[in-house]
């Protein structure tokens, strides 16, 4: 990875190409910060050449996927490039059938900065796929969830590199696998049980499978604390040489709300084109945001239009990274401003508890947000 040097162009004006999230990711042990336990669970377990299966569960941006990257090489050591592979199963599951049908040929002539890694590993999945199909004197494509399938079983099936060693998959974002393919999950874990090791990450266990979770070890990735957070970020300012008033530190602290990666990104943000960061910088450039587009979502619901409001949502989830609950939150808020008849605010804010308890209870936040959003728009009086 690039990293680039804490040196900027007179005038506040910062050229920087990476952002500071990754740049300062952790890349040995003693990186992290308020993780002391599942360190110190890792660090024994590597050191015992032992590598169960494994669920690194806990908050975004608590370093779970640095974590399960920083295992592998302690458990792989020279084997860990040919033995180690991480898959995004959000990835995985956006990834288009047409793309995967590319065959690794034509792959190769297209330039470098035109194809990825996975492109390469779904178009030799796609093919793992269509003979499996074929093996069942099926002659149909295979669909996505059959691509998905094909993709955790192909690493997990193929022989080490070296026999000393299990290989080892990482399924980031593994929350979002449904119910069908956790099962079929816990069958190849079994299947391949000698041969690989399955690390899930997840933010929560809710909505996993028993059968899943009984065959892994628990890992627990804790929130950042707001003291841990503003250590975090005084380290970060200093190495990036940016001035940072006491009362912006703790102000980040505040919004990132547990978040490591969220934290050092508002700073990066607050720095840009000024030679100062003060809590008013930070005020405007963190609660701006959400807060506009928490009002827009409940505006657009309120006047009836469910699908708008329902995509600019999916994107403050999906794209821009906000936690569910913060959105329900923020959503709440402008809820209460607006200008309702007190029956209606009274009914409606029962149903946003009943969503936030159905979040913490299950797997898929966008399906109760979205129900939330429709019972906006069925509730309020028709525009007229």
């Amino acid at each position: 990875m690039l990293i680039l040097g804490g040196h900027h162009p007179p005038g506040g004006a910062r050229m920087e190409h990476v952002l500071w999230s990754m740049k300062y990711a952790p890349k040995t042990w003693s990186d992290f910060v308020g993780q002391d336990a599942a360190v110190s669970q890792l660090k024994r377990l590597a050191s015992s050449n032992v590598c169960p299966n494994m669920v690194f569960y806990g908050p975004y941006g608590t370093g779970k996927t640095s974590a399960a990257v920083l295992f592998a090489q302690a458990l792989l050591g020279d084997d860990f490039d040919n033995n180690f592979k991480i898959l995004n199963i959000r990835d995985l599951r956006e990834f288009t059938l047409a793309k995967a049908k590319r065959p690794v040929q034509a792959l190769a002539k297209l330039d470098r900065a035109a194809r990825s890694d996975l492109d390469e590993y779904m178009s030799a999945v796609y093919r793992e796929a269509k003979d499996e199909l074929k093996t069942h004197d099926i002659r149909r494509e295979p669909n996505k969830s059959q691509l998905l399938q094909a993709a955790i079983r192909l690493f997990a099936s193929t022989l080490a590199l070296t026999t000393e060693r299990e290989k080892v998959l990482v399924l980031d974002e593994a929350d979002a696998l449904d119910n069908n393919m956790q099962q079929a999950l816990r069958r190849t874990m079994e299947v391949y049980n000698r041969a690989c090791r399955f690390i899930l990450i997840t933010p929560t266990v809710s909505g996993w499978s028993p059968a899943v979770l009984s065959r892994c070890l628990m890992v627990r990735f804790r929130a950042g604390s707001r003291e841990s957070i503003e250590s975090l970020v005084r380290r970060v300012a200093s190495a990036e040489d940016v001035a940072v008033d006491d009362l912006a530190i703790a102000a980040i602290a505040r919004e990132a709300r547990g978040d490591y990666r969220r934290a050092i990104d508002l700073l990066q943000i607050c720095a840009t084109g000024t030679d100062r960061v003060t809590e008013d910088t930070v005020f405007e450039c963190s609660r701006w945001r959400l807060s506009e587009a928490a009002r827009e979502v409940v505006a657009l619901a309120v006047r009836g239009d469910f699908v708008r409001s329902r995509d600019l949502m999916k994107h403050l989830l999906a794209l821009e990274g906000y936690d569910p609950h913060e959105v329900l939150l923020e959503m709440a808020h402008e809820l209460i401003v607006m200008p309702l008849d007190d029956e209606t605010t009274r009914a409606l804010l029962q149903r946003f508890a009943e969503i936030d308890h159905r979040m913490t209870q299950a797997r898929n936040p966008f399906v109760h947000l979205s129900a939330l959003i429709a019972s906006i728009a069925a509730r309020c009086p028709a525009p007229s």
